[in-house]
């Protein structure tokens, strides 16, 4: 291999977490520890509409994980077929007057279609977690178990990093905004 392709693959190859384009596809039914949510209460960035206690997560768990409701069906698993069935609360089927199937169905397939997710209720509307210094073990340990479910699908490569970064010095509106206010500042009179 030549040394102009190894730095192509070096410069390409997605290695790094980079907030500005993360999705936080990870942080989608994320199963929080029983006492979390409670705890941190006030960093809660979502509204919550009904929360599913899946018992132990994982074997190694000596707690619940609780999955919370950010949109108002509740994913709860599938069936034998294979099909997804959730869970709607009974405020949720009067506030939208959910009377039949059908109307349950087409709710369920507004959500689905749109592609609005269960984000952790941590996650803001940046993609940004609330609760990042004091995130709970299983936040911790993605990205670092081995198989297809631990690997994050928005690691950005070292070239994307540096056009993002890069772009912002070209947006000449940022630009100037950042003059604007920079000029704008008001200078604290002597006394």
């Amino acid at each position: 291999m030549s040394k102009i392709t190894s730095i192509k693959n070096y410069l390409t190859k997605p290695s790094k977490c980079y907030i500005p384009k993360c999705k936080a596809k990870c942080c989608i039914n994320a199963p929080l520890p029983e006492g979390f949510l409670p705890s941190h209460a006030d960093k809660v960035q979502r509204k919550i509409y009904s929360a599913f206690n899946m018992g132990q997560n994982d074997i190694r768990d000596t707690y619940n994980s609780i999955i919370y409701s950010t949109r108002p069906i509740t994913f709860i698993g599938y069936d034998i077929e294979g099909k997804a069935l959730y869970g709607i609360t009974k405020e949720t089927m009067e506030k939208y007057q959910l009377k039949s199937m059908q109307d349950i169905q087409e709710f369920i397939n507004y959500f689905d279609d749109n592609k609005f997710y269960n984000y952790c209720p941590f996650i803001d509307v940046y993609a940004r977690c609330s609760v990042y210094e004091s995130r709970p073990p299983i936040c911790k340990e993605f990205g670092t178990l081995p198989g297809d479910l631990n690997v994050c699908p928005e690691k950005a490569s070292l070239l994307e990093i540096f056009k993002s970064k890069t772009s912002e010095l070209f947006d000449f509106r940022v630009t100037f905004n950042r003059l604007k206010n920079f000029f704008s500042r008001k200078t604290p009179k002597a006394e």
